[in-house]
């Protein structure tokens, strides 16, 4: 009697949340709380990184991820705005991340032939002054917005 085992391995997502922004700039800093916040949490299958702006060394990381979540101040609009980046999207206007999302998609497509998949995790900042202490708005917001990461990747297990 011959028994056929059949073992099915599912490897986890892994997910890199990325906080963007820059700590001693008050509400910029968003984006490393949330990450900060989240490592406490200790996801399986979920790593973060804190940078102060997008940059193409960061392709390296990105490729190594099944899912990349960018989470970063922003001063319009509502106070979590959750939304995935599409290749073809315009680079947005900033005044401090020099390369947009959208071109390192392109550039991991072009070099590398893999699709990124990006969401963005915009978080509403209020008080960007020269501090290392987010506001108490910008606190709530960035704890909304970890409550959004979080369902956000066990939906997408």
């Amino acid at each position: 009697m011959v028994i056929n085992f059949r073992m099915t391995i599912q490897q986890k997502a892994k997910f890199l949340i990325t906080g963007i922004g820059n700590t001693l700039r008050g509400d910029d800093g968003i984006g490393a709380y949330i990450c900060a916040v989240i490592d406490t949490l200790q996801l399986d299958g979920v790593r973060t990184l804190t940078v102060h702006q997008l940059d193409s060394d960061l392709l390296d990381e990105f490729l190594e991820a099944d899912h990349i979540i960018l989470t970063d101040a922003f001063v319009e609009g509502k106070p979590v705005h959750f939304y995935p980046v599409k290749p073809e999207d315009p680079p947005p206007v900033s005044s401090s991340h020099h390369m947009g999302v959208a071109t390192l998609i392109q550039m991991a497509k072009l070099v590398y032939h893999k699709e990124l998949s990006v969401m963005i995790c915009a978080v509403g900042g209020f008080d960007f002054g020269m501090k290392e202490k987010l506001s108490a708005r910008a606190k709530r917001n960035a704890d909304k917005a970890v409550k959004t990461i979080c369902d956000w990747i066990e939906k997408s297990r």
